[in-house]
């Protein structure tokens, strides 16, 4: 893992809105043009946005954002946006998880046939055209539990619902 800069050297570099999650140059970066003052970072495809820190590289500014206002205490865990906006980087969207809660956190994926998290089509079985799992993670062991066939999508859903909530509290997304 590459060595992440400090939150002294971020704050000798930037200024950050912790309200808004912009960062803005407080030093010259090069001598090519005038920076100072100009907002840092671009937007990439993904949506996250990434900071070029002198010294150190690329960074998403999430991560840099989490370091900027609170110093280096991620430890083992990741940044979640808790709205899923990948280019929120206020302060008050970010939280610290764990993998489990950050993949948790996430939208309802495109290929979904139902649009609504938790409910698979599942043309086998008879009668009972939907099917509900959630994966959780028990102390680094990942592990699929099993919660049943319905008849509807949205049976099959609620039934996700109620089990990310029991297993992930505040971070279980259900849209």
């Amino acid at each position: 893992m590459r060595k992440l800069p400090t939150q002294v050297h971020l704050q000798e570099w930037f200024d950050y809105d912790p309200e808004t999650g912009i960062f803005v140059w407080r030093k010259e970066p090069c001598q090519i043009g005038s920076m100072l003052g100009n907002i840092a970072g671009s937007i990439r495809e993904n949506g996250y946005v990434t900071l070029s820190v002198p010294g150190f590289g690329q960074y998403r500014a999430h991560l840099m954002a989490w370091i900027y206002v609170h110093g280096l205490t991620i430890g083992g865990a990741e940044i979640d946006h808790e709205d899923t906006n990948p280019s929120n980087n206020a302060i008050g969207n970010l939280r610290l998880a764990t993998p489990t809660q950050q993949q948790q956190n996430r939208k309802v994926q495109s290929n979904n046939r139902s649009g609504l998290k938790g409910a698979y089509y599942h043309a086998c079985h008879k009668g009972k055209k939907w099917r509900s799992q959630i994966k959780i993670d028990e102390n680094g062991v990942k592990r699929l539990i099993f919660l049943g066939y319905f008849h509807t999508a949205q049976e099959a859903h609620e039934a996700y619902g109620r089990a990310a909530l029991t297993y992930f509290g505040n971070f279980a997304r259900t849209a």
